[in-house]
């Protein structure tokens, strides 16, 4: 698939998981996705999660799940804080369940869950804060090359 825009049948309703996986946490949540990944995709992870200014959230509860379409790789890189708190067991399981999606082409409702899942565990470790929570990032998807 050479338009990673046409990715997700309905993008508007995965940014509408974003949002509201983020209503209810200080956490924020980002969808990159792009056609091929260039190098190691943990490598790749950590660079768009530096280009999109992840690493600068005061809470260090950013998580962002990276999607390379045409070599099928999928990662999710949690921030320093949210790191701490799942560790690498509750990624490696995210990561299984959203591919089994992926495998039956159900990207659409594989993402929402992950973003809504992930959304939960941050609302239990980062629970929102009406004094001084602003979304620091957009809610929406990003595309690469």
């Amino acid at each position: 698939m050479s338009n990673v825009h046409a990715f997700f049948k309905y993008p508007d309703a995965v940014v509408q998981a974003i949002h509201k996986a983020e209503q209810s946490t200080s956490g924020e949540i980002k969808v990159h996705v792009e056609s091929q990944c260039p190098i190691e995709v943990m490598e790749r992870t950590k660079a768009i999660f530096h280009h999109l200014k992840m690493h600068e959230l005061p809470q260090k509860n950013g998580v962002l799940i990276y999607i390379s379409i045409s070599d099928h790789k999928v990662c999710i890189l949690g921030d320093a804080n949210i790191h701490a708190k799942v560790g690498n067991d509750y990624w490696t399981e995210t990561i299984f369940k959203l591919t089994q999606h992926f495998k039956k082409n159900q990207f659409d409702k594989g993402i929402t869950e992950a973003i809504l899942e992930i959304g939960d565990k941050l609302k239990s470790h980062f629970p929102y804060n009406k004094n001084n929570d602003t979304n620091d990032l957009k809610d929406d998807i990003s595309y690469g090359v």
